[in-house]
């Protein structure tokens, strides 16, 4: 569902009105729950942003990248969950978090991951203006995953959280 569009998680508040969280209570009878879930924590995002500012740092001067990094990054959290369902009129919020390990089993199956979540459009920018360079990226950052990889794979940590809140 996302709220990132209304709510900054990072000062707690509201940036513009909720219609989403309030329509959502309004639909429900009484005693109906809403459930809902979002990442709190998606390690091998963070650290793709991380080696692509590391190794490509002008991605910074990218507009596109600037206003609309990729897919995980709106960062999310729990309390700002129970804000906003809290000021819907929601009661009964309960936070859930589960954490687990996430294994690609091998280099080219993460990059073609990352590229599905949200990198594909600036990989395709950096390659259409230059392919080697692309390519030379790639292969600084598969040299960077090294210390996640193990027998069966490349190892990523996520963070799931499960919001279950009452009308």
């Amino acid at each position: 569902m996302a709220w990132d569009d209304c709510f900054d998680f990072d000062r707690m508040q509201f940036t513009q009105p909720d219609t989403k969280a309030k329509e959502i209570w309004r639909v429900l009878r009484p005693g109906g729950r809403f459930v809902c879930c979002s990442w709190q924590k998606q390690e091998d995002v963070s650290w793709m942003e991380a080696a692509m500012l590391r190794r490509y740092p002008a991605i910074v001067d990218d507009r596109e990248y600037m206003e609309q990094r990729p897919i995980g990054m709106a960062y999310e959290n729990p309390e700002g969950y129970e804000i906003i369902l809290r000021s819907a009129g929601f009661s009964e919020i309960s936070i859930n978090i589960e954490k687990m390990t996430f294994v690609s089993t091998d280099e080219e199956e993460w990059w073609r991951q990352m590229q599905q979540i949200g990198w594909d459009s600036f990989l395709e920018n950096i390659g259409t203006q230059d392919a080697d360079q692309l390519e030379q990226i790639k292969a600084a950052i598969f040299n960077d995953l090294q210390p996640y990889k193990h027998a069966d794979g490349i190892h990523f940590e996520k963070e799931v959280f499960f919001v279950r809140a009452e009308k």
